[in-house]
């Protein structure tokens, strides 16, 4: 069976984007202790520059990532109002490039989804009503009613869930490099394509996001008839996502949106929306807060009322993700 036209791209070693008038080279992709190469060496250039490390202290060990570097970077991200985790990320990027752009160093989170510390929020936010998304039908009354309870919801930390919500902090830089890659490509918050790699094939590579089916087949399930190759799993992540487009747009998501409600309700326009037909909450939007109150389907058609969905929702994992980026 054919399926659509897509061209795979070979990993490479970490990118460095290429300067632009008003727009200063920043390392591309997500840096760790232990790399080494041309985008460690832009990053320490960008640390002098800032006055976050000296000099003499690059020269000794241009290009590599060690301890000097580290301390750097969780200094930079310290001051920008980030996790000091000492992993440079696509919010770290994003505060990197403000600041290397003349950015500001005080202030509050604005409007756009950024503080005007030099970085994206890492905290979810809700727009204020003149800046809100107003889609129509369906899709805004649950944007209503989602973006309520997304600003009202506090994570449920025992049990289960507090694992959970563990591995969503630990996640290896790996997949949240995979994470971004896929989240630029969609154009889509990396915290709402987390939740929906976690919903759909927790963090397993080698499936399709539309349905959890193996990749390497013609997918079984709704959407049926899907191809993409066993390498393809970025690719077939983007098609996946980019199949709500209109969704999308609706609600104004784009790569660098914090909108806990937006990004609810996207998640519930993705899953279908069988739940609020039922008039519950979501759990794949919401479980794992203490929005949601038991009740799933157990099988395509099947609901169950007195079941209690044990993995996180989208909610509970754009939190915890943002919080950790």
């Amino acid at each position: 069976m054919s399926g659509p036209s897509v061209t795979c791209f070979p990993r490479t070693s970490p990118r460095v984007a290429a300067p632009s008038p008003g727009n200063t080279a920043v390392p591309l992709d997500m840096l760790q202790r232990g790399m080494k190469g041309a985008a460690v060496r832009q990053l320490q250039t960008d640390l002098v520059k800032l006055g976050f490390m000296t000099q003499s202290q690059m020269d000794t060990g241009p290009g590599t990532f060690g301890p000097r570097t580290l301390k750097a970077l969780k200094d930079f991200q310290s001051a920008k109002g980030l996790s000091a985790d000492g992993i440079y990320g696509p919010r770290t990027r994003e505060a990197l490039q403000r600041a290397m752009s003349g950015g500001g160093t005080q202030g509050t989170q604005g409007k756009d989804g950024f503080d005007d510390k030099g970085g994206p929020s890492t905290r979810p936010s809700t727009p204020p009503p003149a800046d809100r998304p107003k889609p129509g039908g369906l899709l805004g009354r649950a944007y209503a009613d989602n973006s309520q309870k997304a600003a009202n919801a506090k994570l449920s930390t025992g049990g289960r869930y507090a694992a959970e919500l563990r591995s969503i902090a630990n996640l290896s830089p790996q997949k949240r490099r995979q994470i971004d890659e896929i989240a630029r490509k969609a154009d889509l918050p990396p915290a709402l394509v987390a939740g929906i790699w976690y919903r759909e094939a927790s963090f397993r590579d080698g499936v399709y996001l539309h349905n959890g089916d193996p990749l390497g087949t013609p997918t079984t399930h709704v959407p049926k008839g899907i191809f993409f190759r066993k390498d393809q799993f970025v690719e077939a992540a983007v098609h996946a996502l980019r199949e709500k487009r209109s969704t999308q747009k609706e609600l104004n998501l784009h790569y660098n949106s914090t909108d806990l409600g937006a990004m609810a309700t996207y998640a519930e326009a993705y899953n279908g929306y069988g739940y609020r037909n039922k008039g519950v909450t979501s759990p794949y939007s919401f479980a794992g807060t203490d929005q949601y109150r038991g009740g799933m389907y157990v099988a395509d058609g099947k609901y169950s009322a007195s079941t209690y969905d044990r993995r996180l929702g989208i909610v509970a994992i754009a939190k915890e993700y943002m919080r950790h980026g």
